[in-house]
C-alpha cells in the first residue's frame, strides 16, 4: 500500500496548522530577543514553536516511517515529562503555600508547558539512539 497517500490528508490539515502555531511564535520572538523577558510569553512561545515544528515535520515527514516513529518518540517524551511538570508544579505550590490560590497556576501555565518543550526535545535526542542512517 502506498503511505504517502494514506497520510495525505494528516499531512495536509498538519501544514495547514503549521501555518498559525509559527506566526505566533514568530510575533512573540522578538520581545524575547529585546530583552523584555515575561515568563508567561515566553513559555507559550515555546510551546506554540514546539507545535510549528511538529506540524511542519509530519507535514513534509510523515510518509516516511522512520520520522513517525521518532515524532511518537519525541511525543512521547513530551507528554511524560510536561504531566511530570504540570503535576509538580500544580501540587507543589498546594504543599507549600496552602493559602496561595493562584499557586496551581504554575503548572497549567509555565511547568506544565515546559515540561512538554523539554520532554520533546529530549524525546527526539533520544530516538536517534541505536540507530545509524
Amino acid at each position: 500500500m502506498n503511505t504517502a497517500g494514506t497520510h495525505a490528508v494528516p499531512r495536509i490539515i498538519a501544514g495547514v496548522a503549521a501555518i498559525p502555531f509559527t506566526l505566533f511564535t514568530l510575533m512573540a520572538l522578538p520581545d524575547a530577543v529585546r530583552g523584555r523577558f515575561d515568563a508567561l510569553s515566553v513559555t507559550f512561545a515555546a510551546l506554540f514553536a514546539t507545535a510549528s515544528i511538529f506540524c511542519w515535520w509530519f507535514a513534509i515527514r510523515g510518509h516516511l516511517g522512520e520520522s513517525r516513529r521518532r515524532m511518537g518518540i519525541a511525543l512521547a517524551g513530551g507528554f511524560v515529562l510536561g504531566a511530570i511538570g504540570f503535576v509538580a508544579g500544580f501540587i507543589g505550590p498546594i504543599l507549600v503555600a496552602p493559602g496561595a490560590n493562584q499557586g496551581p497556576l504554575l503548572g497549567i501555565f509555565i511547568t506544565g508547558p515546559l515540561g512538554f518543550v523539554l520532554g520533546a526535545g529530549i524525546g527526539w535526542i533520544y530516538s536517534f539512539r541505536g540507530r545509524r542512517a
